[in-house]
């Protein structure tokens, strides 16, 4: 019991420290990390849980890829709802045809609604600012992505200690 209530501790406190430095670490969005263990701790002990950090950040490649495709090619906001969906559609598709690799298709649109979530404000607010934002805010989703693995894997741990 002592060993589950040293880990928690831990769990809090790395992240409540990700939360204070969130902005020098480039990871603002931080509700990220938490929707991450979520996912992660559904893996359970046993889970793959580096297939499912890479499929994670192929699908921030791809949401990142995205939003650049539509900044580029197509209309800007508000004119590019159509488009929007458009590149959405041919982002999942190529997710989905990537599964077939054995990767966690919900890892992979896990890293890619993520990446959108970071980067889509941005997009809509000041199209023109992806330029110098989209790659500090697809390292810091990363980051966000990668604390939710390591919490999880606490949290599991902890549970594990727990149940014994």
């Amino acid at each position: 019991m002592k060993k589950a209530i040293g880990l928690g501790l831990i769990v809090g406190v790395f992240f409540a420290l990700f939360v204070l430095f969130q902005n020098y670490l480039g990871a603002t969005a931080f509700y990220i990390a938490a929707v991450a263990m979520a996912m992660f701790a559904v893996l359970g002990p046993f889970g793959d849980f580096l297939k499912a950090a890479i499929a994670m950040l192929i699908g921030v490649v791809v949401g990142l890829a995205s939003m650049i495709v539509l900044a580029l090619f197509f209309p800007l906001p508000p004119d590019n709802l159509m488009f929007v969906a458009i590149v959405s559609g041919i982002a999942l598709f190529l997710l989905v045809v990537l599964s077939v690799t054995g990767l966690r298709i919900d890892a992979m649109f896990l890293g890619w609604a993520a990446c959108l979530a970071g980067l889509y404000p941005t997009y809509v607010a000041d199209a023109a600012s992806l330029a110098t934002a989209a790659l500090p805010a697809a390292i810091g989703v990363s980051v966000s992505l990668m604390v939710g693995l390591v919490m999880s894997l606490l949290v599991i741990k902890i549970a594990m200690t727990v149940n014994r």
